[in-house]
């Protein structure tokens, strides 16, 4: 009899063992006890982000994507919208030619620099990017033999100008802009 109370035994610990409850302590150590293995507490998901209140710049390139952020692009205020297409370097007050890859000045210099596209005009302001070490002055209207409205204006190299590429920016009255960008290139 003493062989069936411990089959029933044996049977019924199988039974409660195997139907799907969860151990709650960790196997028996070398010792012979159990030690309990504490569960941490679920985690709360991260906070998000507090939205943006103030305007702020954002730089992206072409084709990269952002998330979490809304960009706002305007539409060009001015008609037809100013489109620097090609720079050209002249000597004072005497025409010359531009061209859509740009020109080179040298330190020391003082040129006109001359910019055709449509919506360019004597209205827009100009500046150079880089140090402050190109002075620029007289800015006016002018259309190119073709028939291309332009604006041209002089500018004055220092003699330790930081050499390299500039961009050119031009904006418009109503804050349009147009770069050419790396078009002015500084040498010696």
């Amino acid at each position: 009899m003493s062989r069936v109370v411990s089959f029933l035994v044996v049977a019924l610990v199988c039974f409660v063992c195997g139907c799907g409850g969860t151990l709650s302590q960790s196997p028996v150590n070398a010792g012979g006890t159990t030690t309990a293995t504490p569960v941490p507490p679920p985690q709360p998901p991260p906070a998000a982000p507090a939205p943006l209140t103030d305007a702020h710049v954002v730089a992206v390139n072409n084709g990269q994507s952002v998330t979490g952020i809304d960009i706002n692009v305007s539409t060009p205020a001015d008609s037809p919208t100013p489109n620097a297409e090609m720079l050209g370097v002249v000597p004072l007050d005497n025409g010359g030619r531009a061209s859509n890859v740009g020109d080179v000045i040298h330190r020391g210099a003082k040129m006109t620099i001359l910019m055709f596209g449509t919506g360019l005009n004597g209205a827009l302001t100009a500046t150079i990017s880089g140090p402050a070490d190109i002075t620029i002055s007289n800015i006016r209207g002018v259309t190119s033999i073709n028939g291309i409205s332009g604006v041209s204006f002089d500018v004055a190299v220092a003699s330790d100008a930081a050499l390299g590429a500039r961009t050119v920016r031009l904006r418009s009255p109503k804050d349009d802009l147009t770069t050419f960008t790396g078009g002015l290139e500084v040498l010696p």
